[in-house]
């Protein structure tokens, strides 16, 4: 997984990021807009108490926040208010004020508090750990890529479940907003128990993580390799292989196929309810088309490829989610891959 990229990617999406705050503040990703104001702001350790205004429910807080006590009492205070008027349009948006009284966030929707307090978390800390005041300021944040996802491929290692509480607190902090999770056979499939490795994880334990991550305006969606990188699968099941000598793809031209391929999907889906997406695999077909099965259809690589990924497309869409996949075979079989991939005109391509 490449979080590290996927946070340097981060540090260029600030618009109007202002100039004269000091350098001792770092903030991840940078907002749209900060205002800083003269005059005398806060100080780590000054914060005396949480508020919100009327319902507004206290978002997940960051560890300084959050040791603080939720009741009114004297002292400075943060205060989280929603609010339909002079906040950003995104439900993720939120407008971030500091000044001697205390700290405002403001948002229309619950997610913008969380981010509003994930921002102030990182200057407080940085307030702490350099005795620097944070200054009087305005910062107006909203997300410039509403579907923010690293992908998270569990194949080959699997943690112990801690770990990935402790990934999503991170990516939270930073304001990624979804997962891609690609267990192959590190979760424990009850309609295909032979798929799943010895210390898989289970649907409850993942229903857990999910509804955990949920609190954090994060959702997971799960990636099922299909029609290709279907090792996993297919040392069960020889019977569904399209090349024999190869447990890399299946024969999308057996029924059987898609009885193992949607048992798998749903398994999933189930331990990972809260998802928009089912990700349906699909890429890297080394054989396609070359068994009986296929042959006596009298279709081509690019039709059969066609014929499994509207099922198993359709399949994602009647089951309430939208479909995501992997593009290079299509584009590979349709004979375009290298005209997408190369700098030289379709013209210069034709000629070679």
């Amino acid at each position: 997984m490449r979080i590290s990229l996927f946070i340097s990617m981060l540090l260029v999406t600030g618009t109007l990021f202002a100039r004269n705050l000091d350098k001792t503040f770092q903030l991840l990703p940078q907002p749209q807009s900060v205002e800083v104001y003269s005059g005398k702001g806060i100080n780590y350790g000054e914060l005396a108490y949480v508020t919100s205004v009327g319902e507004t429910p206290i978002p997940v807080l960051g560890a300084i926040v959050d040791g603080l006590p939720q009741s009114k009492r004297s002292g400075k205070s943060v205060c989280f208010q929603l609010s339909q008027t002079n906040v950003p349009d995104s439900p993720e948006g939120y407008v971030l004020e500091i000044t001697d009284k205390g700290v405002t966030v403001t948002s229309r929707g619950e997610a913008g508090l969380f981010y509003g307090a994930q921002t102030l978390e990182q200057l407080l800390e940085d307030s702490r750990d350099f005795k620097k005041e944070i200054p009087p300021m305005k910062i107006t944040d909203y997300p410039a890529i509403a579907y923010r996802a690293v992908h998270l491929d569990t194949k080959h290692h699997l943690d112990r479940m801690e770990y990935y509480y402790r990934m999503v607190d991170k990516l939270a902090r930073y304001k990624v907003n979804a997962i891609i999770w690609e267990p192959e056979d590190k979760l424990r499939f009850t309609r295909r128990p032979e798929v799943a490795a010895p210390n898989a994880i289970s649907k409850q334990e993942m229903q857990a993580l999910c509804r955990y991550v949920k609190e954090r305006n994060v959702e997971i969606s799960p990636l099922v390799q299909g029609l290709g990188h279907a090792g996993f699968i297919l040392k069960h099941h020889w019977e569904l292989r399209e090349n024999l000598a190869s447990d890399w793809e299946f024969c999308p031209s057996d029924p059987r196929t898609y009885e193992v391929q949607f048992d798998l999907y749903l398994d999933a889906l189930e331990a990972m309810p809260y998802g928009k997406y089912l990700h349906v695999g699909g890429d890297e077909i080394t054989a396609i088309g070359i068994d009986d099965r296929c042959k006596a259809t009298g279709k081509s690589a690019f039709e059969l490829q066609m014929i499994w990924l509207k099922k198993v497309c359709q399949f994602a869409v009647d089951h309430g989610r939208i479909p995501i996949f992997w593009d290079d075979m299509p584009l590979k079989y349709a004979g375009i891959w290298d005209l997408i991939q190369s700098d030289k005109t379709e013209e210069e391509v034709a000629k070679e």
